[in-house]
């Protein structure tokens, strides 16, 4: 028997009292008596990892969620990856992946990238230059026979300073770039720029190249109930070393109370991103352990900033100064610290301010709210139309955590009506950018947060969807250029300055309702081993290990 998946989203009550959601900071998770353990009739020596929504189509180039981004990460290789064996209170060491060395140029114009000899894909095509090249012509050549306009469209945060791709023999790559480019190796971790198989892009039309994951990875998929489950083998001839699993089976488990009860009674061994309530219940019971990674990421209110009234830039720093942050702090049993502005804590170009300065920028001051909604001319009462998950990875409080908000808005004249819906279906429906009388939604981002130029990825005019996922379509000349600047910049701390001045930039025009950063806890069986608590949302899949 699996386990069963609710048939909808739960509907908030429309009328919660403050004191009764900051009771549930204190209250355990209740696990029913009368919920039979499901079984999964595994084998021992396999792990179980519960997804916190559907699993979406495995197309590394297509994907934007963690959820999917992470079975991507078992099945395939980037060129560089992370070091997720060490921990750190800064984004991870680069380590070599399929690409074994890489050099800049004196300009940073020019990347040479060494790849990895004796490596196939799991359909047995070799891996060479060729293989590179091909993926990257998927993504930014038009004329290509495999080209893909809309992964071409989700990877422009990295293609569109690539010039051409040229082959120098089997095994070297040299990008060539339009403009200098101090961060790509980074850049190039992102597992949507997972290499696929050739054979997969020659064969397969784009909307099916996700059905047929193949790639490099520790792991290769055995089968898969779409959007449910997915079961993977180990890949024995992996370059990296024989993984330490024989077998994973990544379950989609979308409500937070089936999914802690499984971990239970030991029918899940791991919760990736865990909330603050599965913690507490789990965590204290001798059975499971909670691991504190603590990545780069931030949640927020991305605002549509071409409709009426978000398209106000008053009107959105009256809605941050009406956020009480620290309630949702209290709310996740200080899961969560509040945000003030667009860098998290762990990205390379954010700064701890003295109290009393940067943190209070958007400081709780109903007052001040209802006096800067006024200045903006917008007239209130005055409804905003958002859409948020009702679960998901880092989201299994969000029902609770949107009801404190909108008690917060409702309180300066603004009330928030909220649609719910499956983590993978908003991810879907805001892909395109905000449709006109959508005012945003909730949401969370850690891919690449520990970056600088996560603010050119979330903010940059030229990144609007297909382009990329700029969702609320927030423009500003001035943070453009300095985000452009700052790409070019070889002088690290003259590059992070030009970060901070875009981010104080961009914190003033509020594009966003900052809201907190998550810890974002694990929860791993005692049988399970083989983690580190990197600060990552990824984990070594060639190291952990069910015994």
């Amino acid at each position: 028997m699996r386990l069963t998946h609710p048939p909808g989203p739960p509907r908030p009550p429309r009328a919660t009292l403050r004191r009764a959601l900051l009771a549930l900071a204190a209250g355990a998770l209740l696990l029913t008596a009368c919920a039979s353990p499901p079984s999964f009739g595994r084998d021992p020596d396999t792990l179980v990892i519960g997804a916190e929504g559907e699993i979406p189509v495995l197309d590394p180039q297509r994907l934007s969620g963690t959820v999917g981004l992470r079975v991507v990460d078992a099945l395939f290789d980037p060129l560089i990856r992370e070091d997720l064996g060490t921990r750190t209170d800064r984004a991870p060491a680069l380590r070599p992946a399929l690409a074994t060395s890489w050099d800049a140029s004196p300009d940073a114009r020019t990347y040479t990238l060494r790849l990895r000899t004796g490596v196939a894909f799991a359909d047995g095509t070799p891996f060479d230059a060729d293989a590179v090249k091909l993926n990257f012509d998927r993504i930014t050549d038009e004329k290509s026979p495999v080209h893909d306009a809309t992964a071409a469209g989700n990877m422009k945060f990295l293609t569109r300073w690539i010039e051409r791709v040229e082959v120098r023999d089997p095994h070297t790559v040299v990008l060539r770039l339009t403009t200098p480019y101090a961060g790509l190796p980074r850049v190039l971790t992102d597992r949507r720029m997972s290499l696929i198989s050739p054979k997969v892009l020659r064969e397969h039309r784009p909307d099916e190249v996700g059905l047929h994951p193949v790639g490099t990875g520790p792991f290769r998929q055995h089968a898969a109930d779409h959007g449910k489950r997915v079961e993977l083998i180990r890949n024995s001839g992996y370059w990296g070393g024989t993984p330490k699993t024989e077998s994973i089976i990544v379950e989609s488990v979308s409500d937070p109370t089936t999914l802690a009860i499984a971990a239970q009674t030991g029918e899940v061994d791991a919760i990736l991103s865990a909330g603050a309530q599965q913690v507490r219940q789990l965590a204290g019971q001798g059975t499971m352990t909670v691991q504190y990674p603590e990545p780069a990421n931030q949640y927020f209110l991305r605002l549509n900033t071409r409709t009426a009234p978000t398209d106000n830039a008053q009107f959105r720093r009256a809605l941050n100064h009406a956020v009480d942050r620290r309630a949702l702090a209290t709310l996740t049993a200080d899961q969560v610290t509040p945000s003030y502005g667009p860098l998290p804590r762990g990205n390379e170009a954010y700064r701890q301010e003295p109290a009393g300065t940067g943190d209070e920028r958007y400081a709780y001051d109903p007052a001040l709210a209802k006096r800067l909604i006024a200045e903006s001319g917008v007239p209130t009462p005055v409804r905003l139309r958002m859409l948020a998950p009702d679960s998901g990875p880092g989201f299994s409080q969000a029902t609770e955590i949107m009801s404190l908000i909108q008690q917060d808005l409702k309180a300066v004249g603004v009330r928030l009506d909220v649609q719910y819906m499956e983590f993978a279906s908003l991810v879907a429906e805001e892909g395109g950018g905000y449709k006109d009388g959508v005012h945003g939604s909730f949401n969370g981002w850690t891919t690449g947060a520990d970056a600088g130029d996560f603010l050119e990825r979330m903010f940059s005019g030229a990144l609007h969807p297909p382009d990329g996922v700029n969702r609320g379509w927030y423009r500003d000349p001035a943070v453009d250029t300095l985000l452009d600047r700052a790409r070019a910049e070889s002088d690290d701390r003259a590059r992070t300055d030009l970060y901070r001045r875009a981010a104080d930039a961009i914190a003033e025009d509020a594009p966003w309702v900052f809201l907190y950063q998550d810890r974002l806890p694990r929860l791993l069986s005692n049988k399970v081993d083989g983690v580190v608590a990197a600060p990552s949302v990824y984990i070594d899949y060639t190291t952990v290990r069910r015994g």
